[in-house]
């Protein structure tokens, strides 16, 4: 069953994909710039980009009003990810 989770502008939030094949971000009002980020080493209290040079796209990414964005698991280097909205509210569903 989904897990759907509400960002503010200007906030961040922990999201563990755990079993999930990875997340749908929604701009449902206005454009968004949302990064994902990871504790790099765990418990460093330093994040990184977790988005694979690989995934195709950089960080953060830009969400269209109105838009989606699907995040691959495949594309981040941790399952357990912070992310963050700027310039609007997100949605994230995983």
């Amino acid at each position: 069953m989904p897990i759907t989770v509400n960002i503010a502008q200007d906030s961040t939030r922990e999201i563990d994909l755990g079993n999930s094949t990875g997340m749908r971000i929604a701009a449902p009002v206005a454009q968004a710039s949302v990064h994902v980020d990871y504790q790099h080493p765990a418990g460093s209290g330093n994040y990184s980009s977790a988005i694979k040079g690989s995934a195709g796209y950089g960080n953060p990414f830009t969400v269209l009003a109105g838009g989606t964005k699907n995040v691959l698991k495949s594309d981040l280097e941790s399952e357990h990810v912070r992310v963050g909205a700027r310039n609007a509210n997100i949605t994230v569903t995983y």
